[in-house]
């Protein structure tokens, strides 16, 4: 009786064992093309404004233009702008620079959690 335990005991651990799985390589991550040939929004831009002149100013000018306020940030004095669709990017961007009180106008970037990472140098 014990050998035939034995025997079963023996039949079923190598029953389990089993040969390694072959792992397949791994699948190359492929490159993303950028966003419509940019690496910003096609239609929004960030309004930087000075705090003492306030945002009235910029306000006005965009209800003027028809512009579409997407964020007014609370902690910096700025806000996150949709260009009016009778305007281009390039077009707004210039209107906002010469409003009373702004500081700056940039495009909205678009960063990728998987961009690869572009050390800044130092200029000397």
């Amino acid at each position: 009786m014990r050998n035939l335990l034995t025997c079963i005991g023996l039949l079923v651990l190598l029953s389990s064992c089993r040969a390694p799985k072959q792992l397949d390589p791994p699948t190359p991550v492929p490159e993303h093309q950028p966003i419509s040939g940019m690496d910003y929004s096609p239609t929004n831009l960030i309004i930087m404004y000075d705090a003492e002149i306030g945002k009235e100013p910029l306000l006005a000018a965009i209800q003027e233009i028809q512009a579409e306020i997407i964020y007014d940030y609370n902690l910096i004095t700025g806000m996150a702008i949709r260009k009016p669709e009778t305007m281009t990017l390039e077009a707004t961007k210039a209107y906002f620079e010469n409003v009373k009180g702004v500081v700056s106008v940039a495009y909205d970037h678009i960063y990728r959690i998987d961009d690869p990472i572009k050390p800044k140098l130092e200029e000397r």
